[in-house]
């Protein structure tokens, strides 16, 4: 039975919305910890809703995804072998969203539920137990369950963003959370890597623009380094999701994130910068997954690619903080949802 309350949490939450649907302003901003409750009434058939994991190990890659889109549920399973670069993927579309269950707080158990497709995961005090199984993906089986530990410590990204004609963003991103356990693909076994495997929860709620774009990029690496970027989502907004962390601690990135490179090209390299000189990334993908669940005039094309980051962050003293081959994706999306 999954654990549909917060494992744990600040106190009190603040709600996102009022009874009717509107966002209030004071869940407006940016935080450190989660302490939004993203209950969104009223909207119907206009509010969004997912759950995406990404893991991150030195052999093998990983994502899942639960998404609620009112009038569609959305599950699906990638799993790239790094040393082959051979991958697997399966999407499962459900109408109304049947048999997808989403919580309002990213630290509440989550699940899809359908004969071919099957995600689990359910929350507890410090940690979080994943555990899905596609009974056909390009011919073989897939089976994984994994450990994914919340250490106390470690800071997270956070934040509401109001858009035009009544609509918002929130979020909640957790990079560099430590992660064990075994996947199975057919007749092949994979492990975590001890102190080199780590887990990105993206939670996202929200009444967004019909049309909307962006690109986003995150990383994490051993010794509590990691990276989230966002482009062309709040831009002119005055908020923003660009972080880095040290150690787990959190560095909130003022200054925009230029985020270029040439999308018709997968192998080619992107760079990331910005004008204070908190970062100066090279992502270099080593392969590229694409989705576009489609429902007649609706879709959301997503282009993710998977890779290595190299360059050099300004630690908050601004120390020079060297990125050798940190594991992590890029991913520009386009949707008219």
């Amino acid at each position: 039975m999954s654990n549909l309350k917060p494992a744990f949490a600040t106190d009190p939450w603040l709600p996102l919305c009022d009874a009717k649907g509107n966002l209030l302003p004071q869940a407006v901003g940016w935080s450190t910890r989660p302490h939004i409750h993203c209950a969104m009434p009223g909207n119907l058939g206009r509010r969004k809703r997912w759950n995406h994991w990404c893991i991150t190990t030195p052999d093998w890659m990983l994502s899942l995804t639960v998404a609620d889109l009112d009038y569609l549920g959305y599950g699906a399973a990638y799993f790239l072998d790094l040393h082959t670069g051979h991958s697997v993927a399966y999407t499962q579309l459900r109408p109304f969203a049947r048999g997808c269950t989403l919580a309002d707080t990213p630290l509440q158990g989550h699940r899809f539920q359908h004969p071919r497709l099957q995600i689990r995961v359910d929350e507890y005090p410090g940690r979080a137990r994943l555990v899905a199984t596609v009974p056909d993906i390009g011919g073989q089986a897939l089976q994984l369950a994994l450990d994914v530990q919340r250490p106390s410590h470690l800071d997270s990204v956070n934040l509401v963003v109001p858009f035009s004609q009544n609509g918002f963003h929130a979020t909640s991103r957790h990079m560099g959370l430590p992660v064990s356990g075994d996947v199975q693909l057919g007749a092949t076994h994979y492990r975590c890597e001890p102190g080199q495997s780590f887990a990105a929860l993206d939670f996202g709620r929200g009444v967004w623009p019909m049309n909307t774009h962006w690109t986003r990029a995150a990383f994490a690496a051993p010794g509590g380094i990691a990276g989230n970027f966002g482009s062309g989502w709040t831009d002119n907004s005055g908020l923003s999701e660009n972080a880095l962390w040290f150690g787990g601690e959190l560095l909130h990135v003022n200054s925009p994130v230029v985020i270029t490179g040439n999308p018709q090209t997968p192998s080619a390299p992107w760079q990331l910068s910005c004008e204070d000189e908190r970062l100066a990334l090279v992502f270099t993908p080593r392969q590229e997954h694409v989705a576009r669940p489609k429902l007649g005039p609706f879709y959301a094309e997503t282009r993710q690619r998977f890779g290595q980051f190299d360059g050099v962050l300004r630690g908050p003293k601004g120390e020079r903080v060297p990125v050798d081959g940190a594991l992590g994706w890029l991913g520009t999306t386009h949707a008219r949802w």
